[in-house]
């Protein structure tokens, strides 16, 4: 009898963005062909990220994969030192952005580019973005034509309920990492000018430091606008919702992304997104039909956000466009495991 497959995805830490919240939707599973298992190389458990990477190393040297899918630039690393030690482990990379956010992600991703024998990414733009976007230009075209599969998998984790209410008001929320590239100051920006035509708007913001909050909170405070915006940490996605409730807005002003994960669970949850266009989002983000799109102009998207605040037929028409968006998305455990049921099909 053929053994399954072992599988192993790769993640550098249990909380986080988008990619995190995917990996702990689905952490482990096991059928006639494969097991597959996520180990986070770092958590809450472990105060030292070296001796949290350590352990985690160890266990997967124990667990000996056949396949490791390994998501972002940390666990890239982790993979082909694994990789010099197991040479026949065949990796999987699986992409998250259209941009490297910095040169060791680059070095990385590409070397996890050149070595594995698939390529996965949350969306069509970031698998030909970022591949563009790799190391040795002369080189890379031939060997990404080469590899067998691409594939595009879905970060829909599940399926969200609408909120049933009927909030018309300046109330936002935005919720992912607190990062530089989030743009969460020009948010806050375009809000100050919000709250000077209406004393009552609310902003919350919900994610964890990425080394931005202390700019925020200062830029918060100078504006005057402490008792209006409120920072959380990093919370669940159920937490989440419970605030999102009291919100009419999602916010979201990023200046690259992949597939947008928490700009989908809003639209799934009624809320209207103000997003710029970047990434996946361009494609799904109409403006004015289920959605604002931004672009550096304040005055205009006050007054389109006003516009839907002030007419219910503009705004249940928006907003259920919004949720209509992403009623026959795939969902992300489901893409995984047929991804994987192919390739062990392939197999044999």
């Amino acid at each position: 009898m053929r053994n399954k497959i072992k599988i192993i995805h790769i993640v550098p830490s249990s909380f986080g963005g988008g990619v995190e919240t995917a990996a702990k939707s689905f952490l482990n599973y096991s059928c006639k062909s494969f097991i597959f298992k996520v180990i986070f190389l770092q958590n809450k458990k472990f105060d030292n990220p070296f001796f949290a990477y350590i352990l985690s190393f160890k266990i997967i040297l124990k667990k000996k994969p056949d396949i490791i899918l390994t998501s972002l630039w940390k666990s890239n690393f982790i993979t082909l030192l694994y990789k010099l030690i197991s040479p026949r482990t065949r990796i999987i990379l699986f992409l998250h952005s259209t941009r490297n956010a910095h040169f060791v992600d680059k070095f990385m991703t590409t070397l996890a580019a050149f070595f594995a024998f698939e390529i996965w990414a949350d969306a069509e733009s970031t698998l030909k973005e970022r591949l563009d976007r790799l190391s040795f230009l002369k080189y890379k075209k031939i060997k990404f034509q080469n590899i067998r599969n691409k594939r595009v998998i879905s970060l829909v984790t599940e399926k969200l309920e609408p909120f049933n209410k009927n909030i018309r008001n300046p109330s936002f929320i935005y919720w992912g990492r607190l990062a530089p590239e989030k743009n969460i100051d020009i948010a806050i920006e375009l809000f100050y000018k919000i709250f000077c035509i209406d004393k009552n708007a609310s902003f919350t913001i919900i994610g964890p430091d990425y080394g931005v909050k202390e700019s925020l909170i200062f830029k918060i405070n100078k504006l005057g606008l402490k008792e209006n915006i409120i920072i959380y940490d990093h919370m669940s996605l159920k937490e989440i919702i419970k605030f999102a409730n009291d919100s009419c807005f999602f916010i979201q002003f990023s200046s690259y992304e992949g597939m947008g994960m928490s700009v989908s669970e809003s639209m799934q949850l009624g809320l209207i997104p103000v997003v710029t266009a970047v990434g996946q989002i361009s494609s799904y983000c109409k403006h004015m039909q289920n959605s604002l799109i931004y672009s550096s102009n304040d005055e205009k998207t006050v007054s389109e956000i006003f516009s839907i605040i002030n007419s219910q037929e503009r705004y249940s028409r928006i907003k259920n466009n919004s949720i209509k968006t992403w009623q026959n998305s795939n969902l992300y455990k489901t893409d995984i495991i047929k991804a994987f049921n192919q390739i062990s099909k392939s197999e044999k």
